[in-house]
């Protein structure tokens, strides 16, 4: 399974058989109009029958909270204030989404998450977590891989309120050598556990 970064909370997994885009925003990513997607998950807004129902010509959608069983991908809903964090699993590779979270979260929201494998994060600020805030979230969850997004990045247009990815990497540990960043994840199943969360650095990119 592929994982790679569009930009803002736009991620696009890429498994065997199935392709979920997660977080299309509203305006423009590059590529973006291109994407075919099979599902499309948002952490924004609540669950809209019609959109979620097979329909030709177009992707389920699933926003909200609840369990979700899509074209064989599994996908959790957790009510965090004012977002859905998303629990993707595809091809046994647990993602989890928390588009803008803007606070931490309890202990009954981190053990319903389970086992992440891949947490998507924002470390940006504005709009959602900061990256002091970013580093206390990592924390709770353990996850084994994060990728941080709604960063600044001068391949987004509008991320320039953002604050910049080192900042969070120094709440990480993380020097300047770890700020390499890769044009995609590629994992082959569930994350085996670890004792420390690993941190990549995915560049925006459009959908080649």
């Amino acid at each position: 399974m592929e994982v790679i970064y569009l930009g803002l909370s736009c991620l696009r997994l890429r498994g065997r058989e199935v392709q979920v885009l997660i977080d299309p925003p509203e305006a423009t990513l590059p590529g973006l109009a291109r994407a075919q997607p099979d599902l499309l998950v948002r952490t924004d807004g609540p669950t809209i029958p019609e959109r979620l129902r097979p329909a030709d010509g177009r992707a389920q959608e699933v926003s909200g909270p609840g369990e979700f069983e899509v074209r064989g991908v599994t996908v959790r809903g957790i009510a965090a204030g004012t977002v859905t964090i998303m629990r993707v699993e595809i091809d046994d590779v647990r993602v989890v989404a928390l588009g803008r979270l803007d606070r931490q979260l309890t202990e009954e929201e981190v053990d319903a998450l389970g086992r992440v494998d891949v947490l998507a994060v924002p470390v940006g600020g504005v709009d959602a977590l900061g990256p002091v805030a970013a580093a206390k979230v990592v924390s709770a969850i353990e996850p084994a891989i994060v990728v941080p997004v709604r960063h600044r990045s001068a391949l987004v247009a509008g991320s320039g309120d953002y604050e910049p990815l080192d900042r969070f990497a120094k709440e990480m540990g993380l020097g300047e050598g770890a700020l390499l960043a890769q044009p995609k994840l590629t994992l082959t199943g569930a994350v085996a556990s670890v004792e420390e969360t690993r941190v990549v650095i995915l560049e925006p990119r459009g959908l080649s």
